[in-house]
């Protein structure tokens, strides 16, 4: 019955279609495409975008050798040192130590793991001399795991279960053989395993959140410092979720196991591209402004945080070498944003912990709730959304009809856009229209053709409260309208007298300067515009290189999309990264998009995963 009713309303729609595309409205629309197609195709944006990759001559430049300057003293020192470094480590107890406390963990055995849980649950108990039935069971269970010797990680990768879940997500052919069974019980591991226990079972007393993360953490650090390229899955993984400073240790133990790893492989040579110059002068030219800053200490802090996160850029180019490797970083970005999405949805429908500090409840008394999720305000949930979303529809719309996998990202992507609807975000929402509008012309231009059937439904999907916020932009009755505007307007008088060098970086230079020039006495942390910022911060030279590395990184993507097949997955990846840039951008007019340190890391993660297309398919000449 319900395979009639389904095929049924299949025949409906493949009719309506088919009627649809032979009817005039629909040619009127292609014929308005294609004019407009063609004038595209001769401007000069895609001039500049066709443009062959320069990458000889930059390599040529000045500003090219100077950038390369750090990178090429650790080349140095490697060629010197590689073969004395690498003895060194090889030859190391406490490395060896090291790779054996990971190797252990990585296979989950349960030895090793029931002599850390006796450790910890020994010293818990001399600390505290407190007895109870949990404690008791827990001990048998640490001496029942102690005396066995098997590895949990053999249990998942044979299980139908996780094997099945790892298929819909779109992971296949994984390999679970990524630690060394000879590592495994070996007495020094075990009483490695003892030592952790302890101290995490002395800190247990104070967190137990603590105590859980001294193990975890180290393993992790272990498993990093060995395979680079497992920081940047789990920076780009743990982004949406954990504190500033915790992902700035990931990112910044992963550009050290980089320079460990550039140190002690033979000819290996880091990559500095035409995107890796513009960043490299942006933080240059931050640092001068920083130095010079009407807060030089607060400046310097904030530089840091841009030096770690947009350098990171460099991490990421240098370490992902293969396509599985990139589209798996990918996939958990989008997993990632899949649970951020969830949790915003449910936030905002049971009212957990919203709050009503974002909106104008006199101009919007239907719509004082705005879902923020994991990112802390409802306008970075929406940037968030704006690189996930077009990344999330490559997964949706590559696999065919058939597979379970694209159902499941079809679930993600629907979750995403109605996560968007609920942050409430005007900025985002037109940055995710002229995200979709970029995306759609390139993808298929003809899907304009069904503009007006789009039009007529719209109105009867878009809820009113969305509808009234859109109306709003550019009302001044509106108090976000004009706590914005006001503060634009003084920025723009501050300018006056800092064009050329800027202020300084971050919220305590700002603080300084902007109430002397400040409107209606508005006190604000920063401009609310991303351009107005870089050239408070930095002057006229950090905006131009800035627009510069926006500039180079869309045409390095262009170049992607036009050296591959049509309709491959590097070219829809290229397509998706590209476009969402654009939106972000969109919205960086309406808001300061870097005061949040996590979204400016995620910028730059994606940033760099979209330029190391290029280099993937180079080197696998796909």
């Amino acid at each position: 019955m319900n395979s009639v009713i389904i095929s049924w309303l299949c025949g409906i729609c493949h009719a309506f279609v088919r009627l649809f595309t032979e009817s005039g409205v629909y040619k009127t629309f292609l014929r308005v495409y294609s004019a407009f197609s063609t004038w595209w195709e001769s401007s000069c944006i895609m001039n500049f975008l066709k443009k062959n990759d320069r990458q000889g001559i930059e390599k040529n430049s000045i500003l090219y050798r100077i950038i390369r300057i750090p990178f090429t003293i650790f080349a140095f020192i490697g060629r010197k040192t590689g073969t004395f470094v690498s003895k060194t480590i090889e030859e190391s107890f406490i490395i060896g130590l090291s790779k054996d406390f990971m190797n252990n963990a990585l296979a989950l055995n349960t030895r090793f793991l029931g002599c850390m849980l006796l450790a910890a649950l020994s010293v818990r108990e001399i600390i505290t001399v407190r007895f109870s039935v949990l404690l008791f069971v827990v001990v048998i269970a640490g001496i029942v795991l102690a005396l066995s010797n098997y590895n949990i990680t053999d249990f998942f990768s044979e299980s139908r279960t996780v094997n099945f879940c790892l298929s819909a997500l779109g992971f296949k052919n994984i390999s679970w053989n990524f630690y060394d069974k000879k590592a495994l019980n070996k007495p020094g591991a075990l009483a490695a395993a003892i030592i952790v226990g302890a101290a995490a079972g002395a800190v247990s007393t104070k967190s137990l959140i603590l105590a859980f993360a001294i193990p975890v953490g180290l393993s992790g650090m272990f498993t990093v410092m060995a395979y680079p390229v497992v920081g940047v899955f789990g920076a780009v993984l743990a982004a949406p979720f954990v504190p500033t400073m915790i992902l700035a240790g990931i990112c910044a133990l992963t550009f050290l196991s980089v320079l460990v790893k550039s140190l002690v492989t033979e000819n290996f040579r880091w990559r500095v591209d035409s995107v890796g110059v513009t960043v490299g002068l942006f933080l240059l030219f931050m640092f001068i402004s920083s130095i010079f800053s009407f807060a030089p200490g607060k400046s310097l802090m904030v530089w840091g945080m841009y030096l770690i996160f947009a350098g990171f850029y460099f991490v990421i180019i240098n370490t992902v070498r293969t396509k599985e490797q990139l589209y798996t970083i990918l996939k958990l970005f989008v997993l990632a944003g899949a649970v951020v999405s969830l949790y915003g949805i449910i936030q905002y429908v049971f009212g957990w912990n919203t709050s009503n500090a974002w909106i104008d409840e006199s101009m919007f008394e239907e719509a004082t709730m705005r879902a923020y999720s994991t990112m802390e305000n409802p306008n970075v949930l929406g940037e968030y959304l704006l690189l996930l979303i077009p990344i999330t529809a490559v997964f949706m719309l590559k696999p065919p009809a058939k597979r379970l996998e694209k159902w499941v990202y079809t679930a993600i992507f629907l979750m995403s856009i109605l996560c968007m609807v609920f942050t409430q975000s005007r900025g985002c929402w037109l940055g995710l229209i002229l995200t979709a509008m970029i995306f759609v012309t390139f993808y298929n231009g003809k899907l304009w053709g069904l503009l007006p059937v789009l039009l007529v439904i719209l109105p009867f999907v878009i809820p009113q409260t969305m509808v009234e916020r859109l109306m709003s932009i550019g009302n001044t009755e509106d108090s976000s309208t004009s706590y914005r505007v006001f503060i634009w307007l003084g920025t723009l008088e501050m300018l006056k007298d800092f064009w050329i060098g800027g202020i300084g970086m971050g919220e305590g230079a700002f603080r300084r300067v902007y109430p002397i020039y400040s409107y209606n006495a508005i006190i604000a942390p920063h401009s609310h515009n991303t351009f107005l910022q870089m050239l408070v911060e930095g002057g006229i030279g950090a905006l131009m290189i800035f627009l510069s590395m926006m500039a180079v990184t869309l045409r390095r993507l262009a170049l992607v999309y036009r050296n591959n097949c049509k309709g491959s997955m590097a070219q829809l990846t290229a397509l998706a990264i590209g476009s969402g840039i654009c939106g972000f951008l969109l919205q960086s007019m309406f808001d300061y998009t870097f005061y949040n340190y996590r979204m400016m890391a995620m910028f730059f993660m994606i940033i760099a995963l979209g330029i190391s297309l290029q280099y993937v398919k180079e080197e696998t000449h796909d």
